[in-house]
């Protein structure tokens, strides 16, 4: 029973050597090659998030104005069927001077999604009657992203095979196989972010700086595909 457990031992030694063998006359003949696609793509969509807030020492009192406000405002926006409306977080939060609680801050926010911009910074002036501006940004949507991301995976997918036909002519080979294969997309933090000027700004003298900051930039969508293939 020893003795057949050695030669096992043996004959898998000599098939594990003779696999790496092989493994490495294959591996001689690979080369493994990256390229990659990118294209700027102008944002298409804004984002804007604004907010009612109230504080005082009723807290029930609080909330029904916040109530109001938000109604109000969800009210006029049914009018405007290009513009995606979600209700936000809703928050109810003691203020405290030296540990003790002095008053209330109830506070709520609504975002607002939409491609057509000029409406939105006419809304956004308009709903800043009552509610306070916290944020603007802009994306690209999603149906725009899909469609330059297949388009630029088509690009690069081709200028791989242009990679691999190249690198097989100047190397004197006949021809070539894909052992494996990656493809994976990414893009730059190019979003453009507005945040807390309403907290420094009146209503009435945020809404030409809303004017003036609807440039709403680009994004840089990048596909590289990776891999490696086997000359033949």
């Amino acid at each position: 029973m020893k003795y057949f457990n050695s030669l096992l031992i043996v004959m898998a030694s000599f098939v594990f050597t003779d696999a790496d063998a092989h493994d490495a006359i294959k591996n001689y003949n690979q080369v493994s090659l990256e390229v990659s696609s990118s294209a700027d793509v102008e944002n298409d969509t804004m984002l804007v998030s604004l907010y009612a807030l109230e504080e005082g020492s009723k807290p029930v009192e609080l909330t029904n104005k916040v109530n109001e406000k938000i109604n109000w405002a969800l009210e006029k926006l049914k009018q405007y069927k290009n513009i995606k409306v979600e209700t936000e977080s809703y928050s109810t939060s003691p203020v405290y001077n030296k540990s003790q609680i002095i008053a209330w801050r109830v506070n709520q926010s609504i975002q607002l999604e939409s491609k057509d911009m000029p409406l939105m910074t006419q809304v956004i002036s308009e709903l800043q009657q009552q509610l306070k501006l916290s944020s603007l940004s802009f994306d690209v949507s999603r149906d725009k992203r899909e469609q330059q991301t297949q388009i630029l995976i088509d690009q690069a997918l081709t200028a791989y095979k242009q990679r691999a036909t190249q690198i097989t002519n100047k190397l004197q080979r006949d021809t070539y196989k894909i052992v494996n294969i990656n493809v994976s997309t990414s893009e730059s933090a190019g979003q453009y972010k507005y945040r807390g000027a309403s907290a420094m700004l009146s209503n009435a003298e945020m809404a030409p700086v809303i004017a003036a900051e609807v440039a709403s930039g680009d994004q840089t969508i990048t596909v590289r595909v990776n891999g490696t293939i086997e000359l033949e």
